[in-house]
């Protein structure tokens, strides 16, 4: 009686969680304004020419996977590109760069080449689905208002900020290669708020929480018997 119930709660957790946590993730057309953030930035490398390394970073505030496939990254001008390839997982960062990342010593997860420029002055990275509703918009007029090779990192993550400019943000401190500052693919000196579980996790999780209920139940019983 005891090893079927246990064997029956353990289907019921993992037949219950796995087909969530395998479920398609969320594409760019269930997003809304918010849901993303540009959480840091860098517009002017030292040591390397600018279109070797400007980068800029994008937190998914989902707790869900996001399949950015269709999202539409441009400024105001005649800077644009669409993402053709790249899921973020729940509360994770995606760091979108010029080139590979090779001259920081980091890891870009999506190279736009030429197709976008940070410029040191006024500029704009603004995130938009195909019907070009806004999900997030940067607006700044000086790209390296920290000195040059410093990145601008978010300083807090506010709820609902689907909207930022230079002064939400702050000098980066962690040291990159050539004397460049910056945390891309990671939190660095933002705030973060915390993400909740994926409702999977916390199925599992109540699965597991309850089975050893059930347990200590049944070995007290089998004590007084």
């Amino acid at each position: 009686m005891r090893s079927s119930i246990t064997l029956f709660l353990f289907a019921a957790a993992f037949g219950s969680a796995l087909p969530i946590v395998n479920a398609a993730s969320l594409t760019v057309a269930d997003l809304s304004p918010g849901d993303l953030a540009i959480t840091e930035f860098l517009a002017n490398p030292v040591g390397v020419a600018d279109n070797e390394a400007e980068y800029f970073e994008i937190y998914n505030r989902r707790n869900a996977a996001v399949d950015l496939a269709g999202l539409v990254v441009r400024d105001d001008g005649s800077n644009s590109f669409t993402v053709s390839a790249l899921t973020l997982g729940a509360g994770a960062f995606g760091v979108f760069g010029s080139a590979d990342g090779s001259a920081l010593g980091v890891s870009v997860d999506y190279v736009y080449g030429s197709a976008m420029s940070l410029t040191n002055t006024a500029d704009e990275i603004v995130l938009a689905d195909a019907g070009d509703q806004e999900l997030f918009r940067l607006a700044y007029t000086d790209g390296d208002a920290y000195g040059a090779g410093i990145a601008n990192e978010l300083a807090t993550l506010n709820p609902g900020l689907s909207t930022a400019a230079e002064t939400d943000y702050r000098a980066a401190t962690q040291a990159l290669l050539l004397g460049n500052l910056g945390s891309p693919g990671a939190a660095g000196g933002t705030s973060l708020p915390t993400v909740p579980l994926p409702g999977a996790a916390w199925l599992f999780g109540t699965a597991l929480v309850g089975l050893a209920g059930l347990r200590r139940r049944l070995h007290r019983r089998g004590q007084g018997d």
